[in-house]
């Protein structure tokens, strides 16, 4: 992965006092904001890294861009942006996280990193910092007591942490919904290189915030005060998707639009997809972007802009597992591997012996949201040969029986793969993060009646469920319904479990 060198070499936000509207006292857009800079132009413009061109016109395009009269550049974000993708919005309730709800607020995806990204959930007095007020802001509340947090709280907060941590889980950045404390969060000195950001879940307070779905500095990340990006979105993913948009912001990150539109609203497409810099608040992958969709307001390669060294200086986690044909960390039947694809070049294998015959291929990633499309490619070890490929279309998981005959060696190479579709990406730069892959004894087709074992009942079963179209009827694996099943049940009947 490359690293993007630009010229500035670091930023300090200037405090901004604090106006009627709750935004920082004149604070400019537009055409207001290029006329308010007059003859100091290509001098603002460098030192955000822009020709005074590209300036001017990143300013008349992006409403949400805000220039203050110190030269200093803040995002306002608004919310309730439609989107394309309102078919695909999640209705159904948050379910178990696979967390105690009781660590709420004890969340941390990589202790020990050296950057950190703060959800501050618990409530935050906002002041001596960039935006130049003094508001002390209320705890993340949903349903209307900001005093104590009820179980469906925690398990929303549970949920947000685990969509933010899946979109750095590539960076060395530790995610954390625990008061890590001032020095983990501000920057000391040229070679202090413990520091983050504070992102404030709250509700919008003394005018600040009203109207808006997030907010946050322009390469704020590395600043030597405490001035926290706030996310006012509530919601999985809508407000997940709100806090990771806002840090990507005090990183230096500009927003993906689509046609003319400020924000990639999402595809309409199955998976749904969207840049994370975008608001595609109903997609069900998401992922960093360098632009490369029909559509496209800007290209901007995101991921080499959060590893700037010269300015936050983030570095992405070593690879975890070998990547090529011939070897990989050994995988035992029913026990489920972590992996992680840290970029579009990287590929993760796994070696597992097989008995012969079928079994369950499963690749799975650890969220709702994902970020990675996953893929895996089948290759027998000895002789070398590739046995299959699977990319299945309309999902970002695998699962699938497949036949690891004969007996012997064999390597799943899992990479991160995309789906053609309209305004959807067209590479697989940001199909990157987290996943789990398991093998396990692959079901026992004739047991149409999935009690264990098989008997005359299943014949029962498997009649009632050609009558009505069930999954059981299909037992030449075709993915449909026909009397040839029947002859092929008798088979997998006389085969045995």
């Amino acid at each position: 992965m490359k690293t993007l060198a630009i010229s500035v070499l670091s930023f300090a936000v200037a405090p901004a006092a604090f106006a009627q509207d709750g935004l920082p006292e004149g604070s400019l857009t537009g055409r207001a904001a290029v006329e308010s800079v007059g003859d100091r132009l290509s001098r603002v413009a460098a030192r955000h890294g822009w020709t005074a061109e590209e300036f001017a016109a990143e300013l008349l395009r992006d409403r949400s861009l805000h220039l203050t009269p110190a030269g200093d550049l803040f995002y306002v974000c608004r919310t309730g942006v439609e989107d394309h993708a309102g078919a695909h919005a999640w209705t159904e309730p948050l379910g178990d996280p696979g967390i105690p709800l009781d660590s709420f607020m004890s969340l941390h995806s990589r202790p020990g990193a050296p950057k950190t990204v703060y959800l501050d959930i618990d409530g935050h007095l906002s002041a001596d910092n960039a935006w130049g007020h003094t508001i002390d802001f209320p705890a993340w509340d949903t349903d209307g007591d900001p005093a104590s947090f009820s179980d469906d709280e925690r398990r929303e907060i549970i949920w947000h942490w685990l969509e933010v941590a899946e979109d750095f889980a590539v960076f060395d950045i530790n995610v954390t919904t625990q008061d890590p404390g001032p020095e983990a969060l501000t920057r000391v000195g040229a070679d202090d290189e413990t520091f983050g950001m504070r992102v404030v879940l709250t509700q919008r307070t003394d005018g600040f915030g009203d109207g808006i779905g997030g907010i946050a500095w322009r390469w704020s990340f590395n600043q030597s005060i405490d001035t926290p990006c706030f996310t006012f979105n509530k919601g999985v993913p809508k407000g997940s998707v709100t806090s990771s948009h806002e840090v990507g912001h005090t990183l230096g990150l500009k927003h993906h639009g689509l046609r003319g539109l400020e924000y990639h609203p999402g595809t309409d497409g199955t998976p749904s997809w969207g840049p994370i810099m975008g608001a595609p608040f109903s997609g069900t992958l998401l992922q960093w972007s360098d632009g490369d969709y029909d559509g496209a307001t800007r290209e901007a390669d995101h991921i080499a802009l959060i590893t700037t060294e010269n300015i936050n200086r983030v570095a992405f986690v070593p690879d975890d597992h070998p990547g090529s044909d011939v070897e990989g960390t050994p995988l035992e039947l029913g026990v489920p591997a972590a992996g992680l694809i840290n970029d579009r070049f990287d590929t993760d294998s796994f070696r597992f012996t097989s008995d012969g015959g079928a079994y369950t291929l499963r690749v799975k990633t650890p969220v709702r949201r994902a970020n990675l499309d996953a893929s895996v490619r089948i290759v027998r070890a000895d002789p070398i040969s590739v046995v299959d490929e699977l990319d299945p279309a309309g999902t970002t998981d695998i699962e699938a029986v497949i036949d690891l005959s004969p007996a012997g060696d064999y390597i799943f190479v899992v990479d991160g793969s995309f789906e053609q579709q309209t305004d959807g990406a067209r590479s697989d730069y940001g199909s990157i993060g987290t996943f789990e892959i398991s093998v396990d004894a692959a079901p026992c087709p004739a047991d149409a009646n999935g009690d264990g074992q098989l008997s005359p009942n299943d014949f029962n079963a498997w009649i009632l469920a050609f009558s009505n179209g069930a999954p059981a009827c299909d037992q030449n694996g075709d993915g449909e319904c026909r009397p040839n099943d029947f002859n092929a049940w008798i088979r997998n009947f006389n085969a045995g479990c």
